[in-house]
């Protein structure tokens, strides 16, 4: 489904919503304590069309971007890992037949080189697998991956610095919590490097009180956050729209903050308490 067939979806809920608070309007007395009780009635209702069209647009969103993510998984292994593994049994098949006309000297050489050619193939395996999810995460926990993320991040974007505060213990951040905030952090830097035109980016992790406190920010071209609430790319819209409901499903408050001109914030606090029942 595309992003437009499942806003042409959601638009009748929002019209239905606006005719029911022009009606409340136009069918009771204003000050009266039936109207006041009818207002909040219908606040709730649009509250709830609100919430029921982000999660369609989300749902509809999420299988698209998730049909493109195994495309481009599929193209990895056929043109890059496919191509590899041809080689080496290319490399292996000429490595028998020299070996077989008592070529040894010739053979071993052929050998040799194909070290570097299963070398080169586990290599693309690895990037794969840690695009999927990376085994760091759960081996030595969030910080050395954060650590990780953002020096393969610097080496692909040195354009852009990053400044770094996680002035907190591994053992604090719940371990069901360690992906969510990990996730949350590649959908942002995404979005910076897409969008922003940013030039410093501010990410810090660290414990206030009873609560994890996360935030990431840059000095990039921000956005008008009123109309991107009724459009924005796919991409962009897929990204805020998942990093608010990964906050959600996992217990914390998110906030996003962005003017034109002024950059983006996004925070996330999480009440360590709530943070460990929800997940």
């Amino acid at each position: 489904m595309h992003a437009k067939s499942a806003e042409q979806q959601i638009d009748p809920q929002w019209q239905s919503a606006a005719k029911i608070m022009v009606a409340a309007e136009e069918d009771h007395t204003p000050g009266s304590e039936s109207c006041s009780r009818h207002a909040e009635c219908l606040k709730a209702k649009v509250a709830w069309c609100t919430s029921q069209s982000e999660l369609q647009l989300v749902s509809a969103r999420l299988l698209e971007i998730q049909e493109s993510e195994r495309r481009r998984i599929a193209t990895d292994l056929h043109d890059v890992l496919g191509q590899s593994l041809t080689m080496i049994k290319i490399s292996l098949e000429e490595s028998l037949l020299l070996l077989a006309g008592n070529e040894t000297e010739v053979a071993a050489e052929s050998l040799r080189r194909l070290t570097y050619k299963v070398k080169d193939a586990l290599g693309e395996l690895r990037r794969v697998a840690m695009e999927l999810r990376p085994s760091i995460l759960d081996d030595l926990g969030i910080l050395a991956t954060l650590s990780w993320f953002f020096r393969e991040f610097g080496t692909v974007c040195q354009d852009i610095e990053v400044e770094k505060n996680f002035s907190i213990d591994e053992k604090t951040v719940p371990v069901p919590l360690k992906i969510t905030i990990f996730r949350i952090i590649q959908e942002a830097t995404s979005n910076i490097v897409k969008h922003a035109n940013a030039s410093r980016i501010r990410v810090s992790l660290k414990k206030t009180g009873d609560a994890l406190h996360f935030s990431i920010e840059d000095d990039g071209v921000g956005f008008d956050f009123a109309e991107t609430v009724n459009y924005c790319p796919l991409d962009k819209g897929l990204g805020l729209l998942s990093m608010k409901e990964r906050a959600k499903l996992s217990g914390g408050h998110y906030e996003l903050a962005s003017a034109v001109g002024q950059g983006t914030r996004i925070s996330v606090l999480w009440p360590l308490d709530m943070a460990s029942r929800a997940l």
